[in-house]
């Protein structure tokens, strides 16, 4: 018998969330998205034990945190002809590098790049809150020495990790995605590669299945 879909709670609209869409999306997993009211407090449900969205089901397992339940996707429902996007089957270097490249994401570009995206369009959008120019212009600069040392890292290599799609880009996806839709979106053009890298990405057939879900206008 075919064994019921994977399912995600949360909102496709949601950075964590579309993380882990993206990565049933490359490997062709099928899933079931079950809408969480955040009104109600429907997140402090047993399934995530900080109330923090997504939380994710296969069978009787229950796991939080995205990126952790993005991996065990990626590693359980991998395909043969699929791609190895936690770069494990190239040996310990390939995955090292993977994995030091989504390590970067998390340290460095998501604290850089992530106010400007709740100074723009989160915070205003749920809150009817101000932009909080200080913030954004920290940010800002911030990100401008992320990019750069980007910029340097895909002169090199046509992915972050290697010459290979791998977890690490797939990763800088959801809150890239947003950013671009503030008012600061030109700034990656003072990073041509760094812009050609996001283009490839956006390009993917996965991307824009779950792009057709996020919004881009607030």
């Amino acid at each position: 018998k075919m064994s019921s879909p994977v399912k995600v709670f949360g909102h496709a609209t949601s950075t964590n969330v579309a993380r882990v869409l993206l990565c049933l999306e490359e490997v062709g997993a099928e899933y079931e998205l079950v809408p969480v009211d955040f009104l109600a407090g429907e997140h402090n449900t047993p399934e995530h034990p900080f109330g923090k969205i997504p939380a994710f089901q296969d069978g009787d397992l229950v796991l939080f945190e995205s990126r952790a339940i993005a991996r065990y996707i990626l590693r359980k429902y991998r395909t043969p002809g699929s791609p190895d996007l936690l770069g494990e089957n190239g040996g310990a270097e390939e995955a090292a590098m993977v994995d030091v490249w989504t390590e970067v994401e998390a340290q460095q570009y998501h604290p850089a790049i992530s106010p400007v995206v709740f100074e723009c369009i989160i915070f205003p959008v749920m809150r009817g809150a101000k932009t909080d120019q200080k913030v954004v212009d920290e940010s800002l600069e911030r990100l401008r020495l992320v990019l750069g040392t980007y910029e340097e890292r895909l002169s090199k290599s046509r992915y972050l990790a290697g010459d290979s799609f791998s977890f690490a880009d797939l990763n800088h996806f959801p809150f890239t995605f947003y950013f671009m839709a503030t008012p600061y979106a030109a700034l990656l053009d003072e990073y041509p590669r760094v812009k050609a890298w996001w283009e490839d990405l956006m390009a993917r057939p996965s991307v824009k299945r779950v792009c057709a879900n996020m919004p881009t206008k607030f």
